[in-house]
C-alpha cells in the first residue's frame, strides 16, 4: 500500500502534542537536540497553550519547526487530588459546533503566530475521534479551512488504507504503532509516564525499532511517531531510538512529506 501512495522510501516524521504548561518548561531542549540530530520535528500546539508559551514556541518556528493546529481550547487541567494532570474536552463528548468552533478558532490563532495559512491538523485525544462520520466531518471543516492534511487516525486506519490515503477527503496521515501490537500507538504517556503502566523506557525501544525494521524491510513507507516533550526531555533512551528510526528513514517533517507526495494526487 505504501508504494500505492507514492512512497519510494522509507520516510519519519516526528511530532509532539504540546498539551501542558510542563512542555512548555522542555520543549526547547528537546527541539534543540533534535536540530542537532539532524530532525526539523512538528509541534501540536492548543492555541490557549500556544499563547501562553509564545516567545518558547517562536523561537522554535524560527529555527524550523513546523505547527499544526490543534484544536484551541486546552485539553488538560491539573488534578490535585491526584497529583497528576488529566485530560477534558474531548471531541466526541461535544457537539459539533463545539467541534467545529475550536478548529476554527485554533486556526485562527495559528494563523496569527504564524503568519501565514496552516496546513494541517490534529485533534485533541484523537484516539476517541475516530468513527467514520467523526473523520467526515472533521475533513470537511478542514477543507473548508482550506488545510492539505490531518493527522489523527490510529494505526488501524494505515492498516486500512495506506500510511497516507484520502478516504475523508483531505490526505490524512495515521500515526504509527508498535511492533507486536501494530494497532496500537506506541505511546509516551504508556511507556514512561503513566502511574499505572505495564510498559517501561525499554519496551518504548524495542516496539520502535522492531517496528521501524519491520518497514525497512519492505523498503518503503512511513514511521509516523509523535510524543509529548514533557515525557521525554529526560529520558535517553528515546533519543536512542530516535537515531535508531533515522538509521533506516529519511526523516522529513509533514509540509515536505506533501512536497515527496504532492497532496493533490490521486491516491
Amino acid at each position: 500500500m505504501a508504494r500505492n501512495a507514492g512512497f519510494d522510501q522509507l520516510y519519519f516524521t516526528l511530532s509532539f502534542d504540546c498539551d501542558t504548561m510542563d512542555d512548555i518548561a522542555v520543549v526547547w531542549d528537546v527541539h534543540s537536540r533534535l536540530l542537532d540530530m539532524g530532525i526539523r520535528p512538528t509541534y501540536a500546539v492548543p492555541g490557549e497553550l500556544l499563547i501562553k508559551g509564545e516567545k518558547i514556541y517562536r523561537r522554535i518556528l524560527e529555527a524550523g519547526g513546523e505547527f499544526i493546529n490543534h484544536g484551541y481550547t486546552e485539553h488538560t487541567y491539573f488534578d490535585t487530588a491526584r497529583g497528576e494532570h488529566a485530560s477534558c474536552f474531548f471531541y466526541d463528548q461535544l457537539p459539533v459546533a463545539t467541534v467545529e468552533e475550536d478548529i476554527r478558532n485554533g486556526d485562527r490563532c495559528l494563523r496569527e503566530f504564524l503568519g501565514y495559512p496552516v496546513q494541517g491538523f490534529r485533534a485533541p485525544h484523537f484516539g476517541t475521534f475516530q468513527k467514520v462520520s467523526q473523520l467526515d466531518f472533521l475533513h470537511a471543516v478542514l477543507a473548508e479551512l482550506g488545510y492539505l492534511f490531518s493527522t489523527s487516525t490510529v494505526p488501524l486506519y494505515g492498516f486500512r488504507y495506506g500510511p497516507l490515503f484520502k478516504e475523508f477527503g483531505l490526505c490524512e496521515i495515521p500515526v504509527s504503532g508498535m511492533a507486536d501490537r501494530p494497532l496500537t500507538i506506541l505511546d509516551t504517556w504508556g511507556c514512561f509516564m503513566a502511574p499505572d503502566r505495564v510498559l517501561v523506557p525499554e519496551d518504548y525501544f524495542r516496539q520502535g525499532v522492531a517496528a521501524a525494521q519491520t518497514l525497512a524491510d519492505g523498503g518503503a513507507g512511513l514511521l509516523n511517531y509523535y510524543a509529548d516533550p514533557s515525557h521525554i526531555h529526560d529520558q535517553e533512551i528515546f533519543f536512542k531510538t530516535v537515531e535508531c528510526w533515522l538509521s533506516v528513514a529519511k526523516p522529513v517533517n509533514y509540509r515536505e512529506l506533501m512536497e515527496h507526495l504532492p497532496c493533490n494526487k490521486k491516491l
